[in-house]
């Protein structure tokens, strides 16, 4: 759809404080935003700075056809603000768009959102990337976790993916900094509830509400707009109205936080999972080295080689190392292979360049989505290809070998320890379904030393077929029957925050202090 049959939008600024990230905001919708078209609303909500930002603004919008500016009497607060805005001084039929203070559009933004809305009569809600928005911030995982999210960084991944992610992606609520709305929403379901004044939860609120008349929320995949964040409450106060607010959430939507999960679990665009891998900001390779089972109470001889060259060569400038192991071998494998971070299966959640799994016959389909979730590019070390002929190595329900062989379909790399050793997978694979595009390489003995150096030098920077990288995962994003390790689930920190959240009788960012701090202490 063009941007011409798109409705005309309002742009409100709700406005408060911080005079200089203000102006800049307003700086930019009016370079970025046809405003003979569409219309910018200003609405003071006299914060102690009210009559230095009036002034401020008046300069600012001065001679610029298409903005206004208001004030209220008295402080209304974030939602009444925006309740006041759009359902009193906007008597237009436009759609809206609330607009946080603390932003700063791009070219092209508005327009790319509102073509978004209008592709279907169910597009109710829609906002845009964002450097710092959750679930649509992008990157949103990260190589390295708690880096922070630059705008310049932002901007280049978005830059580099653009025309790669898919043009939308249907979330279970739109992000607010940056909020566009079918006009027609508001005249039937109003906007924002008073119960979240002064401010956090109502656009969650507003986007579920909708959404159970049949209206999806989205996220505009190709528009950028940027944002600062918490501008508005700081410190004790956002953490008790963020922590109270989302408890009525839940009373009010108890599948809210498990669609969120199942958004990112299943539905988010793989290429938008591994956003920060497929543009990395550094050349520091991140390796995931899976072992997915154990010799008997230890880890397999050809896993410890290995473990034991990447512990060697573990560094902030050379790669970095990540290990996941069965949860019994975690404290062994920690205090063992210093300088690696060892995870146990059961708290595995992180992003890498690649993934690396050596061939075992006791293979799992655990293993798989580990993979899947946490490694951009596969490597299949084919250690023991024997296990696959031999019919005393197979389990009786032959699930190993089901997971051995989407393993290896699904590597991008596949290497052994000999010619031999490959041609006999080569064989044994011509007599079953599966077929590999993978790569083949020949480490003779499958030398540790070898394959850190192939892993580091080359393999991590492997083009990326995007069509086979979405092909494998939404392949193994999907429950198997019967599976419980299959099902996703939040983090069991998190998940007990939660719990004592949805019985807690007021504010629980106690219990999140809690768990962050006890997160800090584990290292996650």
């Amino acid at each position: 759809m063009s941007a011409a049959v798109s409705r005309p939008v309002t742009i409100v600024v709700p406005v408060y404080g911080d005079l200089p990230t203000l102006l800049d905001c307003v700086d930019s919708v009016i370079a970025n935003v046809d405003l003979s078209r569409h219309s910018l609303l200003l609405v003071n909500d006299v914060g102690p700075e009210a009559d230095e930002i009036e002034r401020a603004l008046l300069s600012r919008i001065e001679g610029v056809a298409g903005a206004r500016y208001e004030r209220n009497a008295r402080n209304l607060g974030f939602v009444g603000n925006c309740n006041r805005a759009v359902t009193e001084l906007d008597a237009t039929d436009n759609d809206i768009l609330l607009l946080n203070s603390d932003t700063v559009t791009t070219p092209g933004f508005l327009e790319e959102m509102s073509e978004v809305l209008h592709a279907s009569d169910t597009h109710g809600v829609v906002c845009a990337r964002s450097n710092n928005a959750t679930i649509a911030s992008i990157p949103h995982y990260l190589r390295v976790p708690k880096t922070p999210r630059a705008m310049e960084r932002s901007a280049a991944v978005h830059e580099h993916l653009r025309d790669d992610l898919r043009r939308f992606s249907i979330s279970p609520v739109a992000m607010g900094f940056c909020f566009l709305i079918r006009r027609e929403l508001i005249r039937a379901h109003g906007l924002f509830d008073e119960i979240y004044a002064p401010g956090y939860g109502e656009e969650n609120d507003f986007c579920l509400r909708v959404n159970a008349h049949g209206y999806t929320s989205l996220i505009a995949n190709r528009a950028l707009v940027f944002h600062a964040g918490a501008k508005s409450f700081e410190g004790e106060k956002r953490m008790a109205l963020r922590s109270a607010h989302e408890k009525i959430v839940v009373s009010r939507y108890p599948f809210y936080t498990d669609a969120v999960q199942q958004y990112l679990w299943r539905d988010i665009d793989p290429v938008d999972h591994f956003a920060d891998a497929m543009l990395p900001g550094d050349d520091v390779p991140t390796v995931f080295i899976d072992v997915d089972s154990l010799d008997g109470s230890r880890l397999p001889d050809a896993a410890v080689q290995f473990l034991e060259a990447a512990r060697v060569r573990a560094s902030a400038s050379v790669a970095r190392f990540t290990v996941s192991v069965p949860d019994a071998a975690a404290p062994a494998a920690a205090s063992r292979f210093r300088g690696i971070t060892v995870v146990p299966h059961s708290q595995f959640r992180s992003l890498h360049d690649i993934g690396i799994a050596i061939g075992s016959p006791d293979s799992s389909a655990a293993q798989l989505l580990r993979l899947n979730r946490s490694a951009l590019r596969w490597v299949y070390v084919n250690a023991e290809p024997e296990h696959l002929r031999r019919w005393d190595k197979r389990d009786a329900r032959g699930e190993s070998r089901t997971a051995v062989l989407d393993l290896i379909s699904s590597a991008d790399v596949i290497v052994g320890g000999s010619e031999r050793a490959n041609a006999e997978l080569v064989d044994y694979l011509t007599a079953t379904p599966v077929a590999t595009s993978a790569s083949w390489s020949v480490i003779e003995g499958l030398g540790p030393d070898r394959l850190i150096e192939s892993l580091i030098g080359e393999w991590w920077t492997r083009e990326v077929d995007i069509a086979g990288l979405r092909d494998r995962w939404f392949r193994f994003a999907r429950p198997s029957a019967g599976k419980a390790e299959t099902t996703p689930t939040e983090p069991r920190l998190t998940q007990w925050a939660r719990r004592a959240q949805s019985i807690a009788p007021g504010p629980t960012s106690l219990a999140r202090r809690v768990v962050n701090g006890v997160r800090r202490r584990l290292g996650r």
